[in-house]
């Protein structure tokens, strides 16, 4: 019976031996298979260029008209029409609002009568005097009150005029703040109207950059509602002392504005051109990798693997960086134009490593 038990365990263990050797054979073919292969990283790469970048001095500021009022009344009155809507483009000279003139023009009339008078009586005595029949004082009488009733005219015919409210210069008019019937005193608050373009541009910058500074110079404006967009315009005045407080000097430049994009009060980004433009290396952002030891950038270059066959394979080399525009950076050493530089995949590199290039996928 102990017979037939040993024989049984010995069956059972010379199975489980061939079992178990054989995975284990297979796992260590596999383990064997697998490290032979080949660990390729698959990047996108692209080569430095030759730019030509513009120096600038970069500030910020804010947005002013260079023609802007809220229109109001010199005389007060009640409104009895209104001509223009919120909003409107008008043109210099068009009738905003009337105020009621009624009383002023039947004064008119009365002094335009007696205007007309004088001038008769100036004329008859002027003949008389002619004739030896009147003095000179009479005749100096007839023309003072001739003068004087031709500037009743003239006064009332003023005051006519100052009810009949027009734009002042051409530009779009905001909200409007008056209603049909409503009495206005002087100096009420009608409507804001502004001049869309051009616009000033008022910003500072420090007072060491007042060398490179001079009237005509271009600039270049952004603003946060339309990122994408860069207005155009020249410095036309530098302000003649340094605030003493800051030390930083006070430009304004005049901005174009055709489209009527921009706004008086916007808040905007600017970069006066200064000095000739000047011949850069530079790369996608996305190339470099900055660190505490510095910004790097992994080259492509051709290799040869452990057989001698060629493949491509990349160099980590440590850059010194400058400026950056538009989603590029410039590289001032380490790299120069033409050199294959990685801009996708870079963070599963190191030095020396086989790598696959797929530009297939272009980066935003």
């Amino acid at each position: 019976m102990a017979k037939r038990i040993f024989i049984t365990l010995g069956v059972m263990l010379l199975v489980m031996l061939v079992i178990y050797g054989t995975f284990g054979i297979r796992v260590a073919l596999a383990i064997k298979k697998f490290s032979s292969m080949k660990q390729v990283t698959v990047v996108s790469d692209e080569a430095a260029k030759a730019d030509q970048w513009q120096p600038y001095l970069n500030a910020v500021g804010n947005l002013t008209p260079v023609k802007g009022v809220d229109v109001s009344n010199q005389l007060a009155g009640t409104v009895t029409a209104i001509y223009f809507q919120s909003g409107d483009e008008v043109k210099k000279g068009t009738l905003l609002v009337q105020l009621d003139d009624s009383s002023q023009h039947a004064q008119l009339q009365g002094y335009q009568a007696q205007a007309k008078l004088a001038e008769l009586t100036f004329e008859r005595t002027q003949k008389l005097f002619d004739k030896h029949l009147a003095s000179q004082a009479d005749v100096d009488t007839a023309a003072s009150n001739l003068k004087a009733a031709q500037a009743n005219v003239e006064d009332t015919q003023a005051a006519i005029d100052k009810l009949a409210i027009r734009a002042p210069f051409t530009g779009r008019l905001g909200i409007r703040n008056i209603n049909l019937g409503q009495y206005l005193a002087a100096g009420a608050n009608i409507v804001t109207l502004q001049s869309l373009d051009p616009l000033y541009a008022t910003f500072a910058l420090p007072e060491q950059n007042l060398a490179a500074l001079r009237v005509g110079q271009k600039v270049k404006l952004t603003v946060d509602a339309y990122p994408e967009k860069t207005f155009e315009g020249e410095v036309n005045a530098i302000e003649s002392k340094v605030d003493p407080s800051t030390h930083n000097v006070t430009l304004q430049a005049v901005i174009h504005n055709p489209q009527h994009l921009l706004r008086a009060g916007m808040f905007a980004n600017i970069n006066v051109l200064a000095g000739k433009a000047q011949a850069v290396v530079t790369v996608p952002k996305s190339a470099v990798d900055y660190t505490l030891y510095g910004s790097s950038v992994y080259l492509v270059q051709p290799g040869k693997d452990d057989k001698g066959n060629p493949v491509t394979k990349v160099h980590q080399v440590f850059v010194t960086t400058g400026e950056e525009r538009d989603g590029r950076v410039a590289i001032e050493k380490g790299v120069k134009a033409g050199d294959l530089v990685v801009v996708a995949g870079q963070q599963k590199l190191h030095e020396g490593m086989e790598v696959e290039i797929n530009n297939s996928v272009k980066l935003d």
